[in-house]
């Protein structure tokens, strides 16, 4: 008789099933050889708080990083036109992207809302929105962001024009580059009203009053994203952009103060 005798496993059998799960498993948790890679992203300055949480998901779950430029949409847009080494543009509009897809930037099929923004008034008292007008022609600046560069302060300067203030209140106006730098405005106690984004003002313990503006006061804030054509990391930002917009990444933006893309 042999020293070692030969186990035959019939298919099919619990005895069998077991060995497969083992195999599968020991496959599955062998270390990966795919490299970590880099994904370089430009990004409207609203979205600063949710990217830096979506960033570290994204790397728990594939092990790849997101290097994150934060700017206006119309300074990025402008840089990306220069051939700015990024491989994503979150914009907080839908025209910059469409514009870059129209002139061969951007790859067909890319496009995307990721995100609906939400326009407040960070103001020093609680006000309702019938006292929005004669309050801010009584205050001394009003701090928007440039809307010649900020969806954001497209949105502001349109809402201003609905309450017919605006020509008003041209000469009060603190304009910053970007929403970002607007909120700074504000925050720091320098201005007392600014039209921010609500999601600038969810993070923050703060003792301003803040009061939502109407959707329709202004164009829907509709935040698109696109995957640039000179990237070379197509396939990971594709993956990324699926990231972005699967439901339980979309939910967890309502919590920032967006509503979700879909």
């Amino acid at each position: 008789m042999n020293k070692y005798s030969i186990i035959t496993i019939k298919r099919g059998s619990p005895a069998f099933n077991v060995c497969v799960l083992l195999a599968f498993l020991a496959l599955a948790y062998q270390p990966s050889n795919v490299k970590a890679q880099t994904l370089k992203l430009a990004v409207a300055s609203n979205f600063i708080h949710p990217i830096k949480v979506i960033a570290e998901d994204f790397k728990q779950e594939t092990g790849h990083n997101l290097s994150i430029s934060f700017g206006s949409s119309g300074k990025l847009f402008a840089q990306i036109q220069h051939h700015a080494p990024y491989d994503v543009f979150l914009s907080a509009d839908l025209q910059k992207p469409q514009v870059l897809l129209d002139k061969g930037l951007a790859q067909a099929g890319s496009l995307a809302i990721y995100a609906k923004g939400k326009l407040v008034l960070w103001a020093p008292s609680s006000l309702i929105i019938d006292e929005l007008a004669e309050a801010l022609k009584k205050t001394k600046y009003l701090a928007i962001a440039n809307p010649k560069l900020a969806p954001y302060g497209k949105a502001a300067q349109q809402s201003l024009q609905h309450l017919g203030i605006w020509s008003s209140l041209e000469n009060k106006l603190i304009t910053g580059e970007n929403i970002g730098q607007t909120y700074q405005f504000v925050h720091s106690g320098n201005v007392e009203y600014g039209l921010v984004a609500l999601s600038q003002t969810l993070k923050d313990n703060t003792q301003a009053h803040i009061v939502s503006i109407p959707a329709t006061f202004h164009d829907p804030i509709l935040q698109a994203g696109v995957i640039l054509t000179h990237s070379n990391k197509i396939a990971l930002a594709h993956e990324f952009m699926a990231f972005l917009l699967r439901p339980d990444t979309q939910a967890k933006l309502q919590t920032f103060g967006y509503d979700t893309a879909y």
